[in-house]
C-alpha cells in the first residue's frame, strides 16, 4: 500500500550513528541531515517522520520544530536524548534515550510513520464524506448531479480502504492520539464553494494539469498541506513553491 506521507528524516550530527539509524531504518525511505542545512533541503511535505537528535544544531531545535509544524503538521517528531537531558514537559511525539538500539528505534519510528499516513488519510476522509453530506442536503437525499456525487463516494470508500489497512498495523493508544489530534472543526468548516486562490499556489497541477483554480467533485481540486504546499486532489501530486525552484515533493497513488 502506496501511502501519502513515505520518507523519514534523520537529524544527527555524528556521520557513524546517523548511517547505523540509516541502515536500522534500511525498509523505509531515510534521508540523513548532519547539518541544519542538509535538514532544509531534506525536509518537505512528503516526510512521515523526523528522527531529531537534540543536541542537533547546537541543541536549539526549536526553529526545526517550528518548521515541522508549518510545512508538515501531520509528521511525528522521535527526539533521541541524553538521560540526564530531561525537561518537564517533551516537545516531542516520543522519545529515546542514549544509547539507542535497533529495536526501540524500529519500533518507534513504525509506530509514528503510521500515525502521520493515518492522520493525513482520516483528515481526507472526513473532508470527502463533509463534501457528500453537503450533496446530499442539498439534494434533499437525491443528489441531482450522480456522476460527481458517485465520485466523491467512490474516494471515500478508497479512503476508507486505505485506513483500514492501516489500522491493524496501530496500537488503540496511537489510533486515540490521532483522533484527538484532528481538528474536526476545521474540517466542518470545509465549504464546496469557496475560492482556493493563494498568491504562491501554481494555477494548475504540474503533473496532470488539473486546473487549480475550478473545483472538483464539487470541492477543492489542491489540498493544502503546509506553507506553500498543496497536493492535486485529482492525481495526488504534492508540489512545494517555497521558492524559485519549485521542486517536486513526493506523490500519492489514489
Amino acid at each position: 500500500m502506496e501511502l501519502p506521507a513515505s520518507a523519514v528524516v534523520v537529524c544527527e550530527m555524528n556521520r557513524t550513528r546517523a548511517d547505523l539509524y540509516e541502515l536500522w531504518l534500511g525498509d523505509r525511505e531515510v534521508r540523513r541531515a548532519l547539518t541544519r542545512t542538509q535538514f532544509v533541503e531534506a525536509f518537505d511535505a512528503g516526510i512521515a517522520v523526523l528522527v531529531l537528535d537534540d543536541s542537533f544544531g547546537g541543541g536549539e531545535t526549536g526553529p526545526i520544530l517550528e518548521r515541522v509544524a508549518s510545512a508538515a503538521p501531520h509528521c511525528r517528531v522521535l527526539g533521541i536524548r541524553e538521560r540526564s537531558n530531561t525537561a518537564p514537559e517533551s516537545a516531542y511525539d516520543r522519545e529515546l534515550e542514549r544509547p539507542v538500539f535497533e529495536g526501540d528505534l524500529t519500533d518507534s519510528v513504525e509506530a509514528l510513520f503510521h500515525r502521520a499516513n493515518y492522520h493525513l488519510l482520516l483528515d481526507q476522509y472526513y473532508r470527502t464524506t463533509v463534501l457528500i453530506s453537503a450533496y446530499e442536503w442539498r439534494a434533499d437525499g437525491e443528489p441531482a448531479d450522480n456522476e460527481r456525487y458517485e465520485r466523491l463516494r467512490d474516494r471515500a470508500e478508497r479512503l476508507q480502504d486505505y485506513l483500514n489497512g492501516l489500522r491493524p498495523r496501530m496500537s488503540d493508544e496511537d489510533v486515540r492520539v490521532v483522533a484527538e489530534e484532528m481538528s474536526f472543526s476545521d474540517t466542518a468548516a470545509v465549504d464546496a464553494e469557496k475560492s482556493i486562490v493563494s498568491k504562491y499556489r501554481p494555477d494548475e497541477c504540474a503533473r496532470c494539469g488539473q486546473d487549480w483554480n475550478k473545483p472538483i467533485d464539487g470541492g477543492e481540486s489542491a489540498a493544502k498541506l503546509g506553507a506553500y504546499v498543496w497536493r492535486c486532489v485529482n492525481c495526488g501530486h504534492v508540489d512545494m513553491r517555497a521558492d524559485p525552484n519549485h521542486r517536486r515533493v513526493s506523490s500519492f497513488r489514489r
